[in-house]
């Protein structure tokens, strides 16, 4: 058991996957995801002030837990984005399969013009024994526990002390990183020796850049 015992719904609710196809607009990708390698998804835990008698933030009311059961290790990012995108709640996901615990949770905010969520980025952990995967619930505010949940399941990856600053500065570093991959897979293809000198010199500045986007 990872959070304090009263935050866990006794029993879990399954969700119906036909609820989700009906309700959610999904993608043909998000669509084979949610009918091809989900077992069963349940709602197991309600974070909130009722519950870890903490007071609501600015913009976290309420953070739900969802276990998604899967058949495979593995689930289509966007069916996490329409998920998100409908619910009005933060939400905290651990996936299982055959033992192990991933646990997801996305950069999530209320956009200004319509109130509507807007999920910008999800981190993970790596795949973990079950009873290896520890989180804290740590903040005097829902803003704070929220927030200290995406530091802990990003890692090493977000270093702003503002964490909507931390995340863009994560997009642009990733944005970087797969340019560099590309670049670098172009490269490797190419015969002529002064389109592969171009391309390498495009990939030193880009890992110039990545250097300068780094802490």
């Amino acid at each position: 058991m990872i959070f304090p015992e009263h935050t866990y719904l006794r029993p879990a609710r399954q969700i119906a996957k036909k609820r989700f196809l009906q309700e959610l607009s999904l993608g043909s990708p998000a669509r084979r995801s949610l009918e091809d390698d989900i077992h069963a998804i349940y709602w197991t835990a309600s974070l909130k002030d009722a519950s870890l008698h903490l007071p609501p933030g600015k913009e976290v009311m309420e953070i739900e837990v969802f276990t998604i059961a899967l058949r495979q290790p593995r689930i289509e990012e966007s069916l996490l984005t329409a998920i998100d995108r409908t619910i009005p709640y933060h939400i905290l996901y651990f996936l299982t399969y055959e033992g192990k615990t991933q646990a997801w949770i996305s950069y999530k905010e209320t956009a200004q013009a319509n109130e509507a969520f807007r999920v910008e980025k999800y981190y993970h952990t790596d795949w973990l024994e079950e009873d290896h995967l520890q989180l804290v619930l740590r903040g005097t505010s829902l803003d704070e526990v929220y927030e200290n949940l995406v530091r802990a399941i990003a890692g090493a990856r977000l270093h702003a002390r503002d964490l909507r600053e931390a995340v863009q500065e994560d997009e642009r570093r990733a944005a970087i990183e797969k340019e560099i991959a590309a670049l670098t897979k172009k490269r490797n293809r190419e015969k002529q020796l002064n389109r592969k000198m171009e391309l390498n010199a495009r990939i030193k500045k880009l890992r110039r850049d990545l250097q300068g986007a780094s802490p």
